[in-house]
């Protein structure tokens, strides 16, 4: 395996040799890029942009930030003809962000991945492990969390727990987008991008400064484009996109020391539901050997519907039996770009809100801030589970949830100014109810129910010079989280009752509780340090290390099925302790890192090793026709992050990224879980990596041409905790290329983009359905291509 392990690398390296070397050769008959434009001002690339990032609440450049963090700015996403965050594993080592529909059906649902620690489902009573914010405000629910990008400024991936000054759920990271602010100039742009399958994204942008103290930004944007995958049965295109996006944002400065800034923005969606395949059916088998084998009750149920016996129609020595014409068999199984299913599939979601962000100068070294938000979602989602006509499994889900937040921070400066620091509080509430509706060949039953959360934290962390090249930063964030649960969750009907025990027992009758209908409470307190020493000899170098604490918060088991009955179906007698629950999982990390750069910015490399000791993972697992989670484990996880830049000749840039995260269980409960110890964690490649380079350079008259190619590749995977092998995407490499123009006003650009040259398809989110044994996926387009135009005025 070993040796296996090592070819796989190898030829990882050699395609990343031949990228450069091709791309070298492109690039040495470009012309040298002329230090001035036409009216003798200084041109700024924008390859030479130095990124801010505010990853410890205060404006700090990039290289003198000691945590391990990947930044983009909106100029270098644009190059590579990004639209949404879910590109951004693509070019950040040690990331996983799928849009991963699982059972819910929506078309916008996150699941992300840091240093292998995040979460995939979308229930909202299960926290993510990596925290998404937007302009400092924290979004709660994954579904809605890969966001459009519209007139933004930079987005910054920390990796390592932020639990000090982001506070939960970000034990794995924090991805952080910071939008565009209004300022002074009267200014404004738009953009249309036409390409692959009528994609089609129109953008416009309107900064309008009212007075020197009133300034307003207003961003629309729409993201079309045709689906991929042929429903047989109607000819309805999944994987569609038909969304509208918008941000409006008022800063208003009643004083010299005082600014508001008033933001709303929001999305609405009407698609056709994700583009969902069916990949194969395992007959006759599930998780736990001691529940009824799914697969042969489906197969068995829709042969006595079709006229047949009581026997499976499909077996695995026999998977394909056209003889019967109801049988859920091979016949389905059609390949990536298409699905035989005939339910109801449609993802509709509106998703808004409001923030406003108060800062004050009380002195010179005292700034105080304040930011309030409120966030609403409301969504529908439906599709077939089992990519068939026949009624086997089928999903319909809604979700509306609400959440408030205010957070509270005192940033100052001490001792000469040898101490930053900042205090601060954080409280935020949620509150919905998300019912999911499943129609299975055995049973059609009611599940989900009514959430609210809770959670107050108090923080504090400052940075203290020992001297003039070493400084010491230590962070407290102590955490107190309230959340209960309401199940609404009943049996609608017993449609196996006929098959006789154990299905004709009165606990699968209709009207029978899933769920006591009783609310469950738990609660958590926790507290997460940060200890950080940097060492600076030199402005170009810098060391650090780090310890560092994160909590991810407890919750309960949304999914339940067969019922829980306290006194029946479980020893339990006491309704609210029947209700599945389990505690928060926690890790803690010793990180070291190295950050160089020269002055001349010729050659910048920045190193990241780290160990992480995770503590009680909340594991999904399938023990029945539902998953549920528990505290089934402790693992650790080392690795590493690599990423460089070079600037050998003047506009060009050449980018280079690789990434280690070597994850493995260090005990788990096998004999509940069923997962072999020796498994790999779902969706997190051991290896990542990537490289790019971009070339800008000026032609005769004044205008600029900007040529670009990168490559990415990322190892095998697997898309659950079982490591099933179905739905396990083998390593693969991708190679996109872009060619830019810009007038020598800065005023238009064109821009041609090629995405996945090699036309390389493969599987972008898998999903095993353990109740019936089918395997489903979502496969990427394969190769794409665009064309933008933009303008400024």
């Amino acid at each position: 395996m070993l040796v296996i392990q090592r070819v796989r690398a190898v030829r990882g390296l050699k395609s990343a040799f031949l990228f450069g070397s091709a791309a070298a050769a492109l690039l040495s008959s470009a012309p040298v890029l002329a230090q001035e434009q036409a009216d003798g001002t200084p041109q700024v690339s924008a390859l030479d942009e130095v990124i801010t990032v505010t990853a410890r609440k205060r404006e700090e450049s990039l290289q003198d930030t000691p945590i391990s963090i990947t930044a983009f700015s909106d100029k270098a996403l644009e190059a590579r003809g990004i639209q949404s965050t879910d590109g951004l594993a693509q070019l950040t080592p040690n990331m996983t962000l799928q849009n991963n529909p699982s059972f819910s059906g929506a078309s916008n649902s996150a699941s992300i991945y840091i240093r292998g620690v995040g979460q995939q489902d979308f229930v909202p009573t299960v926290e993510p492990g990596v925290g998404v914010y937007v302009d400092g405000v924290y979004v709660a629910r994954s579904v809605g969390a890969i966001l459009d990008l519209v007139d933004f400024e930079r987005i910054e991936v920390l990796r390592g727990p932020q639990g000090t000054l982001f506070g939960r759920n970000t034990i794995g990271g924090a991805i952080s987008i910071t939008t565009r602010a209004p300022d002074q100039t009267l200014a404004a742009n738009a953009s249309v991008t036409y390409g692959s399958d009528n994609l089609t994204v129109v953008k416009g942008t309107a900064n309008l400064p009212f007075s020197d103290a009133v300034a307003l930004r207003v961003s629309v944007g729409y993201f079309g484009q045709d689906g991929y995958v042929r429903r047989t049965f109607d000819g309805k295109m999944l994987g569609n996109s038909n969304r509208f996006a918008g941000r409006a944002a008022l800063r208003i400065k009643p004083s010299d020391s005082w600014t508001v800034d008033l933001g709303f923005d929001g999305t609405t969606a009407r698609e056709n539901g994700p583009a969902m395949s069916l990949i194969g059916i395992n007959y006759g088998k599930t998780t736990d050997p001691a529940t009824p084998p799914f697969a042969d009750i489906s197969n068995t149920i829709a042969n006595v519907m079709a006229g047949g016996g009581l026997v499976p129609c499909a077996t695995a020595a026999a998977p394909l039996n056209l003889a019967v014409a109801g049988c859920y068999d091979n016949r389905y199984v059609l390949g990536p770009d298409a699905n035989a299913g005939t339910a109801p599939s449609y993802s509709n979601s509106d998703i808004w809100g409001v923030s406003m962000v108060n800062t004050v100068a009380l002195t010179d070294d005292l700034d105080l801030k304040s930011i309030t938000a409120y966030r609403k979602l409301d969504g529908t989602f439906a599709r077939d589970g089992d990519g068939s006509p026949v009624v086997i499994a089928q999903f319909y889900d809604s979700i509306k949830q609400e959440q408030f937040s205010q957070e509270v921070q005192l940033l100052g400066k001490s001792f000469d100014g040898k101490l930053n620091w900042i205090l601060g509080g954080y409280y935020f509430k949620e509150s919905g109810v998300n019912v999911n509706r499943l129609l299975f060949t055995i049973s059609e039953f009611q599940s989900g129910g009514a959430f609210r959360n809770e959670s107050f934290a108090a923080f504090g962390q400052g940075t203290y010079e020992l001297t003039d090249t070493l400084k010491l930063t230590a962070g407290l964030r102590w955490t107190h989280d309230r959340k209960a649960f309401h199940p609404d969750q009943y049996i609608i009907e017993n449609r196996a009752a006929f098959l006789g025990a154990p299905f004709n027992s009165p606990i699968f009758d209709a009207g029978t509780r899933v769920l006591p209908d009783v609310e469950a409470k738990v609660s958590f307190s926790e507290v997460t340090p940060m200890v950080n020493l940097a060492y600076q000899p030199t402005p170009s170098l810098m060391t650090y290390v780090t310890w560092s604490r994160g909590f991810k918060s407890g919750g309960f088991s949304q999914r339940v099925f067969p019922p829980i009955i306290p006194g029946v179906t479980t020893p339990i007698t006491d309704p609210v302790a029947a209700i599945p629950s389990f505690n928060p999982e926690k890790v803690d990390v010793y990180e070291g890192g190295v950050k160089f750069q020269t002055p001349d910015r010729l050659v910048t490399l920045n190193l990241a090793g780290y160990y992480t000791d995770y503590k009680d993972l909340q594991v999904q697992v399938f023990t029945s026709v539902a998953p549920v989670f528990r505290n089934a484990a402790s693992a650790s996880i080392k690795g590493f992050e690599a990423e460089g830049q070079l600037r050998p000749l003047p506009g060009l840039l050449i980018e280079g990224t690789l990434g280690l995260t070597d994850a493995s269980y260090k005990n788990i409960d096998q004999a509940t879980t069923y997962i072999n110890p020796n498994n790999m964690f779902e969706r997190v490649s051991k290896w990542t990596a990537s490289a790019a380079i971009t070339y800008e350079f000026e032609l005769p008259g004044g205008s600029t041409l900007r040529p670009h190619v990168d490559w990415s590749w990322r190892s095998k995977f697997y898309n659950n905790t079982f490591n099933t092998a179905q739905i396990a995407q083998p390593g693969y490499h991708l190679y996109n290329a872009s060619l830019g123009w810009t007038s020598s006003d800065d005023t238009y650009t064109f821009a041609l983009t090629v995405k996945n040259i090699g036309d390389k398809r493969y599987l972008l989110s898998g999903i095993l359905v353990d109740a019936i044994q089918a395997f489903e996926g979502v496969y990427n387009r394969g190769r794409e291509w665009s064309f933008t135009a933009s303008v400024k005025f």
